[in-house]
């Protein structure tokens, strides 16, 4: 994982009898560049070590209480060492809590031989793990895993059903059968004797929306104090740092409030796509210019997006089905030439501030509709499914048999093919359950409360840290460099989870709340123009070429071959030619998953990673 790490390495290995424990580490240096800060690390008595992916951006404030109040005497200026020290006097619980950071790790304590692996509360960093009865193996990246020689390669089928719905293999499975990923806000537990416990360490669920009116400028001002804190955390480097900027309101927040706080110019970084309308340069040198940025842009066109592709399989590790995946690489690639190895980007405003339209169109009336229709007989539930199944659309069909079963109205954000369309895309359904069974089973822990709080946290627990969070970490770690998420700050985000639904959607203005916190500090016109996602969506990405190359891989697939029906997909093919906007992300996510399964079990490959 020389990419994830390209500055140092170590490793560690016991050297009791049996060498029951290796660490490795591959080392991107950004605080403390010294030799001092490499991993792994151990406490100076040797029975505490730690190999840790991430930052901890609060560090300095817990290395000097456990310096002054505890006697911690510290070898580096490292937030590793923070970690290690502050499990030792405070234990595990207790310094998860104190920790504002995102990070993997993994915790070898040589007293009792056990193992502890850690996610960070929203996900922010991955991290992969493979146990049997005589071994477990972990990993930041899958690949890795897949070098152990006893590790097979097996295609989970329940993990690819499951795929075909969200663009995603929802945790904690993976496309690789019998390897796994660790939830967000979890702990694993190893036992000498080989039991392992998970538990949850940090829990969206526990914040809930007040039921006071308050006073709107009250949630305005702690917006903004709590940004400029998240903001002031991630300028936390001993190396020069940056934002991706689209011109939106997120990615432009993040530039006003890092300019305020520094004394040179801010290094800004947008993409664009060739003969794309919809390029978003224009907005981004409005705020570029506005703030006195150094701005660097990059323009690619369909030729990069098909040289890419091969490679993106390699980088994922398991398909992640969102196009933006390509510009991430590029604009990832555009910072590292820069010099810039840090970079803050604007993921997560949507999710806990509502920005999304279909989030509102899940809510209100739809969903009281709904839930109406949900508390009726099952005799009575049962017959529009029943009559209708096969007549309508696929979502309307998919929405009816959900109803009949009682389970959730919103499933998703974006969804690829929905329960309904995989008998026919399939060739022979697997025996799995539906992919909304996967939401029920979030849904049915959740309190009583606000639909849109539902909403906002079946994104939080699946699509924000498996999809959006994974494919900015696999692109950016591809060119080395470390993305930080100010809007996943924990103290903002349980902040963002308890606002009144009616502040976050009011009078048709999505992220109401955030857009006022927003006024003075950023151009009313920036704040307030139509949203779009970063470089547009699979709409405008798939391109007549882009169209080509997707039928010519997932026709010629042996995955596909064996497993689907060839004339759905056709079909699916001859309807994206003039109903783009619904059939090219369903064409995006089938081409992703036959590049992931040539690359991984067909040899040799299209294209070997360099």
């Amino acid at each position: 994982m020389v990419h994830r790490g390209p500055d140092d390495s170590g490793y560690y290995l016991a050297d009791d009898h049996d060498r029951q424990i290796g660490l490795a580490h591959r080392r991107l240096s950004i605080i403390d560049l010294s030799p001092r800060g490499r991993q792994p690390m151990a406490t100076t008595d040797g029975k505490l070590r730690i190999v840790y992916n991430g930052e901890v951006f609060n560090y300095r404030e817990l290395r000097d209480e456990l310096e002054t109040r505890h006697g911690v005497h510290f070898e580096s200026h490292t937030d590793t060492e923070v970690i290690l020290y502050g499990v030792r006097v405070w234990g595990l619980d207790v310094c998860l809590r104190r920790l504002r950071g995102m990070y993997a790790f993994a915790l070898y304590d040589a007293e009792d031989r056990s193992l502890t692996l850690v996610r960070d509360p929203l996900g922010v960093k991955p991290l992969y793990y493979y146990q049997d009865d005589g071994s477990f193996v972990f990993a930041s990246e899958i690949k890795a895993i897949l070098t152990v020689p006893w590790v097979a390669r097996r295609l989970d089928e329940a993990a690819m059903f499951h795929y075909l719905t969200f663009a995603n293999s929802p945790a904690p499975q993976t496309l690789f059968d019998g390897i796994f990923k660790l939830e967000a806000a979890t702990v694993l537990r190893l036992e000498a004797n080989g039991r392992t416990r998970q538990t949850r360490y940090w829990d969206a669920r526990r914040f809930t929306p007040t039921r006071e009116t308050g006073d709107e400028q009250e949630y305005i001002d702690e917006i903004r104090r709590l940004l400029r804190q998240s903001v002031k955390r991630r300028m936390v480097s001993d190396v020069p740092f940056g934002v991706f900027l689209s011109g939106g309101v997120d990615s432009s927040l993040n530039v006003a409030l890092m300019a305020e706080q520094m004394s040179r110019p801010v290094e800004t970084f947008s993409i664009g796509i060739q003969d794309d309308p919809l390029n978003e340069f224009e907005q981004a040198r409005v705020i570029a210019q506005k703030f006195g940025t150094r701005h660097h842009e990059i323009e690619i066109d369909s030729t990069a997006f098909i040289d890419f592709l091969p490679r993106m399989a390699w980088l994922q590790d398991e398909p992640l089905a969102d196009p933006v995946c390509v510009p991430i690489y590029y604009v990832s690639k555009l910072a590292r030439e820069a010099g810039v190895p840090v970079i803050q980007v604007g993921e997560g405003s949507d999710e806990i501030f509502a920005g999304y339209e279909v989030f509102h169109l899940f809510d209100g009336w739809r969903n009281r509709l709904y839930n109406a229709f949900r508390s009726l007989p099952s005799a009575l539930r049962s017959l529009p499914h029943r009559v209708l199944a096969g007549k309508l659309a696929p979502q309307w069909t998919d929405l009816l048999r959900r109803a009949r079963f009682r389970q959730p109205f919103f499933i998703g954000n974006a969804v690829a093919f929905w329960d309904s369309e995989k008998s026919s895309l399939l060739s022979a359904p697997a025996g799995v359950a539906a992919s909304s069974q996967v939401i029920e089973d979030i849904v049915a822990s959740f309190p009583r409360t606000e639909h849109l709080w539902e909403i906002t946290n079946i994104e939080l627990r699946n699509r924000l840290p498996e999809l959006l969070l994974m494919r900015v970490d696999k692109m950016s770690m591809a060119n080395s460099i470390e993305t930080r998420v100010p809007f996943l700050d924990e103290d903002l985000v349980e902040f963002a989870l308890q606002i009144p639904a009616r502040l976050k959607y009011r009078k048709g203005v999505a992220k109401y709340i955030l857009k006022k916190a927003a006024e003075g500090i950023l151009p009313d016109e920036i704040i307030y123009r139509r949203k779009r996602g970063f470089c547009g969506s699979a709409t405008n990405m798939l391109s007549v070429r882009l169209h080509a190359f997707a039928k010519e891989v997932v026709l010629g697939s042996p995955l596909i071959r064996e497993r689907f029906n060839r004339e759905y997909i056709e079909t699916l093919f001859a309807r994206a030619e003039s109903q783009a906007r619904f059939n090219n992300f369903k064409i995006w996510n089938l081409m992703n998953l036959a590049l992931w399964h040539e690359h991984w079990f067909q040899q040799p490959p299209r294209v070997r990673p360099t």
